[in-house]
């Protein structure tokens, strides 16, 4: 009995044996799933991409400071920064593509006062009032004349202003404290020689102190060095002696007038100054080869940018660092110059873009460009006492900015400046007559207001 047991059991066993091996040779077939709720776990999130803000800049000293500051954003936030920076030309020709594009590859750029009107009003340049608003960044901060000209057109912000150039007199303190320069002059003249207050004093001066120092027969010292390069130089040229002397581009019905009285004679005063007081070669020269001048020490005056007094006050650079001194414009108005932060419509990144920008005009970060020798567009900024003990002049640039003239804002603001800069580089270099350049530049000029947005006639 015990030996059936076992084979029957023996039997039983090879037999579960048998099914199993053919089941396991047979494709699987899944058993189905009891209906219960999902649950689902979700996957670490993936790192988010890195952000890279690409920014246009022109190269001046103001790039420069912001350069040097860009690594403290870039740890703060994580947002990387790519500054390119080109002249003046190459920087319009390289944007104009960019902007009009549905998307481009600059998220913020810098806009100078004469590309205001053309960039709003091609509706290149994102609004930036909701960005304000949400972050209460606050715009009263910013002297009237420069927020009035980068930053608000027509009740709408579209830039915040960046850094100002505006223009006024250098002069040679040691040349004008000269006692026999001192006694000379009033012999000459009846008065004591000082810092000039009009137009025609300052013509009268610089032609004055050209001379040749050591009687070789060639001139040792001019009593001005120039910008004459046909182009924004020679338009500025011309500008401040026009503002000084009571013009201004079009009238209130937008008819052009720089071929009035103040116009030509302006254009009169730059030929006069040119040929009797100024090198040959300025019809050549653009800032940098103009301030080479003063730097070498070879010039009394020059008619600048607030920036370039930092350069020729700096013994590093200058020989005649430490005898310069800023003025406001002979006449009582230059040029009103500064660039504007914008971010384009076609930014990739128009947050962080402004990420950016609320940083970068921070009291704080505007303080410290301006203690590297940047120029402030923020009262505070511009009358920070630790900021005027390094940079003294700077409350003369207050003045100099309150009584300046800016461009005209409208479309065809850049043209304007290129065609007033043909006309006078004529007259200037070519002999054209200063009568009819001034006349051929306000027929072209009253051709660029026709159909414009941003003008009302």
């Amino acid at each position: 009995m015990k030996k059936k047991m076992q084979r029957s059991l023996l039997q039983t066993l090879i037999a579960v044996l048998l099914i199993a091996s053919v089941t396991s040779c047979q494709p699987t077939t899944p058993a189905p799933t009891p209906a219960v709720e999902a649950t689902h776990t979700p996957a670490p999130p993936t790192p988010a991409k890195r952000v890279t803000l690409n920014i246009l800049m022109e190269t001046v000293p103001d790039t420069e400071y912001v350069q040097r500051l860009v690594p403290q954003f870039e740890k703060e936030t994580g947002i990387k920064v790519n500054i390119e920076a080109l002249t003046y030309v190459a920087m319009h020709e390289k944007l104009i593509p960019q902007l009009s594009a549905k998307q481009g590859d600059y998220d913020i750029i810098v806009v100078d006062k004469q590309w205001v009107g053309e960039f709003v009003g091609a509706d290149w340049l994102l609004p930036l009032d909701n960005y304000i608003a949400a972050d209460s960044f606050d715009t009263s901060v910013y002297i009237p004349a420069m927020f009035n000209m980068l930053g608000q057109v027509k009740g709408t912000t579209y830039m915040l202003p960046f850094y100002n150039y505006t223009m006024g007199l250098v002069y040679r303190t040691d040349i004008f404290e000269d006692p026999d320069i001192q006694t000379e002059y009033k012999a000459k003249f009846g008065k004591p020689l000082e810092v000039p207050t009009s137009v025609e004093e300052f013509v009268q001066i610089a032609k004055f102190l050209t001379r040749d120092e050591d009687g070789d027969g060639k001139v040792d010292l001019y009593g001005i060095t120039q910008q004459l390069a046909r182009g924004v130089g020679i338009h500025a040229e011309w500008a401040n002696l026009f503002f000084s002397l009571g013009g201004w581009y079009y009238d209130e019905n937008w008819n052009a007038t720089v071929n009035g009285e103040e116009g030509v004679k302006a254009l009169e005063y730059l030929i006069d100054l040119y040929k009797n007081a100024a090198p040959e070669g300025a019809t050549g020269y653009d800032f940098d080869e103009q301030a080479q001048v003063m730097k070498q020490g070879k010039a009394a005056t020059m008619i600048t940018y607030s920036w370039m007094l930092a350069q020729l006050d700096n013994p590093e650079q200058s020989k005649v660092a430490g005898k310069v001194a800023l003025a406001v414009m002979p006449g009582g108005h230059g040029v009103q110059g500064g660039w504007g932060w914008a971010i384009p419509r076609s930014a990739p990144h128009p947050d962080a873009a402004w990420k950016f920008l609320s940083w970068v005009e921070s009291f704080e970060i505007a303080k410290q460009r301006a203690l590297m020798g940047g120029q402030p567009t923020r009262f505070d900024v511009l009358r920070d006492p630790e900021v005027l003990k390094a940079y003294p002049y700077f409350d003369v640039i207050e003045k100099m900015i309150a009584t300046a003239k800016p461009v005209p804002i409208f479309g065809g603001c850049a043209a304007m400046v290129d065609i007033l800069a043909r006309e006078l580089s004529e007259a200037v270099a070519g002999g054209k007559d200063p009568q009819q350049a001034m006349d051929d530049a306000a027929a072209e000029m009253n051709e660029l207001v026709i159909g414009d947005p941003l003008v009302s006639k």
